[in-house]
């Protein structure tokens, strides 16, 4: 809200750029993302640059937000650990207007793999395998059934045991494919999807070329974004 007065300030003593998420701290990362509060920054600041953020899971939602509020980029954070290809996607889908084909389940584990190997070389193998404990979870979010695998990863402790947890998990999930290999309908993921708001519009943006929008009334807002109170972590500001 208060965005637009803070980013015209930061260019009088010239930042050359600034980027804005879509949501109030009061709602920090929950609720919806409001593009008009993006827009209005864009607005304050015509002279540099303004990055959106917020919600940029598919190459559709990077594009409806630059188209909605003018920003000159989009910057990418939780969209990334669901989908590494997003950038690359939404490159394309900017340039082109088409949409890449999603990564194959074979490549989706030939790129998680690749990830933990190069924690391992950056921090070590103990280190890397704890903090791929994080990581693995987001990968398998596109993964169909993935239970046996979450419940291991998250106590991984050595790339060799990253490797026989990936083996059974691979052995344990041949129960959910057809006779082609490819998992069964009823269990393929759902497609990502991102929710805005634009004014009083609230905008469904999905792999489908035509996003979804309606309207809604101010009480009708997400309970999030209707909190009065802030939540804060419980401990000394240096760990939260």
């Amino acid at each position: 809200l208060t965005a637009p007065d803070l980013a015209r300030a930061l260019a009088d003593v010239g930042v050359a750029a600034v980027a804005v998420h879509g949501r109030t701290r009061e709602q920090g990362f929950d609720g919806t993302v409001n593009l008009e509060g993006i827009r209005k920054v864009v607005e304050a600041v015509p002279e540099i640059p303004v990055i959106g953020n917020g919600d940029i899971t598919t190459p559709q939602a990077a594009k409806m937000m630059m188209d909605r509020t003018g920003c000159a980029a989009v910057s990418m954070g939780r969209g990334a650990f669901y989908n590494p290809w997003l950038f690359l996607q939404t490159k394309n889908y900017l340039e082109s207007g088409k949409l890449d084909d999603e990564p194959t389940f074979n490549e989706r584990i030939r790129v998680m793999r690749r990830h933990l190997k190069r924690m391992i070389e950056v921090f070590g193998e103990k280190l890397g395998c704890r903090m791929f404990r994080k990581v693995g979870p987001w990968y398998s979010k596109r993964f169909g059934p993935s239970n046996f695998f979450n419940k291991r990863i998250v106590q991984v402790a050595t790339e060799d045991e990253f490797e026989t947890i990936l083996s059974d998990y691979l052995e344990w999930r041949k129960s959910f494919l057809d006779d082609s290999g490819q998992l069964k309908s009823s269990y393929v993921p759902q497609p990502l999807k991102t929710i805005f708001r634009d004014g009083n519009q609230e905008i469904v943006v999905t792999r489908s070329e035509s996003p979804e929008i309606s309207e809604w009334e101010e009480d009708e807002q997400p309970a999030a974004a209707q909190r009065r109170a802030i939540p804060v972590p419980k401990g000394p500001v240096e760990v939260w």
